[in-house]
């Protein structure tokens, strides 16, 4: 048994994942339920915001069954490279069938813990993470390694979601026991303002009545 604080909640995201993972076409079906219906439109979306174009080099941050890979290869096109980053083998696996299915030969899968990122690859022109960091245990170091692996003008897009706010809020009890459970979702973490205190910069848009949020921030420098 995982004796300190982060293991145990690694331990917890790697057997969420691995059941998700095993299910691809359910964890799809629960998009809908998560996204309010707008689920294709809100990762198009996040994947917007990091503006990339044709033969750009992408990665993606717990990147679970490759919801968001349509997009980035569209983005990015064939000449384009992706890295698809997740923690939970599992996960990957559905990711790497879906690519075999639609000829995607431009991807490349690594498994691992966000919050030591460890790939050979950097100077990537966007980072995108999509429900993601909020179920990274030591998150704040992930930010920080998206940080270090884009280039100088490379953007970080984290889209993920928040708890009601006004009349709605009394669903906010339900949706946390839910979603900790199955997703390892934890809504205390300030993603945008750590963000902010890591890069200098940020933007925040809010959609489905503030549930959900893209923050985006620019790598300074030259």
């Amino acid at each position: 048994m995982p004796h300190n604080p982060n293991e145990r909640k690694l331990e917890q995201v790697k057997n969420v994942y691995s059941f998700w993972g095993k299910f691809p076409s359910l964890y799809s079906a629960q998009d809908a339920v998560t996204f309010l219906g707008r689920a294709k439109t809100i990762r198009r979306r996040a994947v917007e915001k990091i503006g990339l174009k044709r033969g750009d080099k992408v990665l993606e941050v717990a990147c679970g069954s490759g919801r968001n890979f349509p997009y980035l290869v569209e983005a990015v096109g064939k000449e384009g490279f992706i890295l698809g980053f997740d923690y939970s083998q599992a996960m990957l696996d559905a990711s790497k069938q879906l690519c075999e299915r639609n000829d995607w030969y431009s991807l490349k899968l690594v498994q691992g813990d966000a919050a030591q990122l460890k790939i050979h690859e950097k100077n990537f022109d966007g980072v995108l993470s999509v429900l993601g960091i909020s179920a990274v245990p030591e998150w704040e170091k992930a930010l920080q390694r998206c940080y270090n692996v884009l280039r100088p003008g490379g953007k970080l897009v984290v889209c993920d979601a928040r708890l009601f706010t006004g009349f709605l809020r009394f669903f906010n009890p339900l949706i946390n026991v839910v979603y900790s459970k199955f997703a390892a979702w934890d809504p205390s973490k300030n993603i945008p303002e750590k963000m902010k205190e890591i890069f200098g910069n940020g933007e925040v848009e809010n959609l489905n009545f503030g549930t959900f949020f893209i923050a985006t921030s620019i790598k300074k420098g030259k």
